[in-house]
């Protein structure tokens, strides 16, 4: 299972038009497992290439849907040429009559798998677009004064204001290391500080619930291949906040972060990214 999902990781990074992070096998993978319900794997490869599905019954008939279908982020097709890999879901679609409904997210309407999908329908077959979903990427280049650089004069003014409050509440902010044998001890500390947080208090944290299983899932792949990232930030050695992500091709994915609602009067989020 490492190797399959290594090799599958290794054709999303070359993939292109998609968000590679939230397509990656352990954000797919934790998902399928937390948040998705009773499905059954329907996944299949083609050259260079994967077909990342899951068959599930729902109210409106037979779907075929993405592993990770919460957010619609995940692109269940994966490889360097959406024209092959369409190709290779048609074909499969076309010998498989268990389905009504094929759902596939993660995908840029105009885009190289949006045009090779109208091309290869089938005749009786109908393409529809769904409702977007949208995500915000943000450029490091030139590090941290680079990106305030392209920040608007209050917010760089606002920042550094937080940072003054943080520093004078002793707040002191550093890495942890997530590795396979302290995943565990580091998600403990995450759920910890969340049940402190407004939204763990609103029970809508990731300290319980489907949520919760999701970044169990996720921790431990991404500790294994050494793409977790995770600061967290104390006041005389106690935890306050954090800010939890991973890396992927190249690019960083935040994930979550909180804090003990004791500190919400300092914007610990932007100060703690910054630091991060």
């Amino acid at each position: 299972q490492v190797d399959r999902a290594a090799a599958f990781d290794r054709a999303v990074a070359v993939t292109p038009g998609i968000d590679r992070f939230c397509s990656s096998a352990a954000w797919v993978v934790a998902a399928h497992h937390a948040l998705m319900g009773e499905r059954e794997p329907w996944i299949g490869t083609v050259d260079d290439g994967w077909i990342a599905l899951a068959r599930a019954q729902r109210p409106g008939g037979r779907y075929l849907e993405p592993l990770e279908l919460a957010w619609g982020l995940a692109c269940p097709l994966i490889g360097p040429d959406p024209a092959v890999v369409v190709e290779g879901l048609v074909a499969g679609l076309a010998t498989d009559a268990a389905w009504d409904l094929a759902l596939l997210a993660g995908i840029t309407t105009g885009g190289a798998h949006h045009r090779a999908l109208r091309a290869a329908l089938r005749p009786g077959w109908r393409i529809g677009v769904g409702p977007t979903t949208e995500r915000f990427v943000a450029s490091l280049d030139g590090g941290v004064d680079g990106f305030l650089a392209r920040r608007s004069r209050n917010f760089r003014k606002a920042i550094r204001a937080d940072v003054r409050t943080a520093a004078a509440a002793g707040l002191v902010f550093a890495p942890v290391e997530v590795t396979p044998a302290t995943a565990d001890a580091c998600l403990a500390r995450v759920i910890a500080i969340e049940a402190r947080s407004w939204k763990g208090q609103a029970g809508v944290g990731v300290d319980q619930g489907p949520m919760r299983e999701f970044y169990q899932h996720m921790i431990a792949p991404l500790a294994a291949c050494g793409r977790a990232r995770l600061l967290v930030a104390t006041v005389d050695d106690r935890d306050v906040a954090f800010i939890f992500g991973g890396v992927f091709a190249g690019e960083y994915r935040g994930l979550q972060f909180s804090h003990d609602v004791a500190y919400r009067h300092i914007g610990l989020g932007n100060v703690a990214q910054l630091d991060h």
